[in-house]
């Protein structure tokens, strides 16, 4: 990663190039960063797909997929995520090297993305009204879709009143009962504000020439600029004085556990970050984790049962799959597993599993073209700037003492069950 380069271009558009033989493909990807915000978060869910469907050049969904064809089948994908108490807009356009093509298509192929992002389809100073019609139903099928995966469901639940006060329990696929109020013309408004004030970070991965990259970007990007937003850090210490327990009905077979811990953690503090990764992967990281050995497979309470840390909120969440009857069974147990590890019960063989499970996944994020895409974006947004082998080398290091000290830290803040 020594050869990755980020640029600042103007005003808080960066662009980063993460130069890589791997693989027979190019992938540009635009991120546009917003404070999680109640007000406006269910506009920005709909605006990756309303601009992806038609540009004023390519005025059609079909003439879109046309155009794509012509850049030798490239791909345009879109979506919104949350990072911490960020929603972020992301489009990419993946294609093919042109290494591997009779004539050069990434000019082309930069062309037709800053013509979807800055030139959108306009009708009537607003959207389309048919394809902002399709994005609605789109989007309200896919927050509804949400409940079907109930351990999802659980899991955004507990968050919801975990974080209650907090802008994290925002969705960022926003809310229903929002989507009918949004109107062509004011999304459309919200679009225009949102380029000019967001943060935006265009970052390029495969094999290219750098110079013609950077000089291709800088003369067909262009971004009108002001009053730009700062997206503050999220708070991620909390001293938890009472634990909350919530329990929602639902006609269910499988009940849904999810109990959420405050870390009091940094991720910027790397010396008591990692401990805490390791830690959590010896927890319930996999088959060789505390957790699944001793309440799956000895006591056979659970069906799924793994733990994980959300890494900007400092939040270490466990969820697990159980029958009623053993709520308070599996609540007791997994309560004394972490008090087990604070104890200092953490065998060699636990700790090196863990290690050896965490350096496979990060090394896997070179395998797929995009890996390391996100990975540098979440590394700069995080202020970070860590790299893989840096990550690594951190986790190889970590010792029993240190996952000790940094468990000392958890507290219980809220358990959640989704029952029949």
């Amino acid at each position: 990663m020594d050869n990755i380069k980020k640029i600042n271009l103007y005003d808080n558009i960066n662009l980063t190039l993460i130069p890589s033989k791997k693989f027979k493909t190019n992938l540009v990807s635009i991120y546009v960063q917003r404070v999680l915000d109640k007000n406006e978060v269910t506009k920005n869910a709909l605006l990756p797909n309303m601009i992806t469907n038609a540009s004023n050049k390519y005025n059609s969904l079909r003439s879109i997929s046309n155009k794509l064809e012509d850049l030798y089948g490239a791909s345009l994908l879109a979506d919104v995520s949350k990072r911490g108490e960020r929603q972020v807009l992301n489009i990419k356009l993946v294609t093919t090297n042109e290494m591997y093509l009779d004539e050069p298509i990434f000019n082309d192929a930069i062309e037709f993305l800053d013509e979807v992002i800055n030139n959108p389809l306009i009708e009537n100073d607003g959207f389309k009204e048919e394809y902002l019609k399709l994005e609605k139903q789109n989007l309200t099928e896919r927050i509804k879709a949400k409940i079907n995966d109930k351990g999802r469901f659980a899991l955004e639940r507990c968050f919801e009143e975990m974080c209650k006060d907090e802008k994290f329990s925002i969705s960022e696929y926003g809310y229903i009962e929002d989507i009918e109020k949004i109107t062509a013309k004011d999304l459309y408004n919200h679009y225009k504000t949102i380029l000019k004030t967001s943060p935006i970070d265009i970052v390029i991965e495969g094999e290219f020439d750098e110079e013609k990259v950077v000089e291709t970007i800088k003369s067909k990007f262009k971004f009108e600029r002001e009053n730009l937003i700062s997206i503050p850090r999220e708070e991620y210490k909390k001293d938890i004085k009472e634990v909350k327990t919530i329990v929602d009905k639902m006609d269910i077979t499988q009940g849904k556990l999810v109990m959420g811990y405050r870390t009091n953690t940094d991720f910027a503090d790397a010396k008591n970050y990692y401990p805490l990764i390791v830690g959590c992967n010896i927890l319930g990281g996999g088959p060789h984790s505390k957790m699944f050995i001793n309440i799956r497979e000895k006591e056979s309470l659970c069906y799924y049962i793994y733990s994980s840390i959300e890494k900007y909120k400092g939040i270490l969440f466990i969820s697990s799959g159980i029958e009623t009857q053993n709520y308070d069974k599996t609540t007791e147990l997994v309560k004394q597993q972490i008090e087990s590890m604070i104890e200092g019960n953490i065998s060699d063989e636990e700790l090196g599993n863990s290690k050896i499970s965490l350096v496979s996944s990060m090394r896997a994020l070179t395998d797929s073209i995009g890996g390391l895409s996100d990975f540098k974006f979440s590394q700069d947004i995080s202020k970070t700037n860590l790299s893989i082998e840096d990550i690594i080398n951190y986790i190889e290091k970590v010792t029993k003492e240190e996952i000790v000290d940094v468990f000392k830290r958890l507290q219980l803040d809220t358990i959640y069950f989704l029952r029949n």
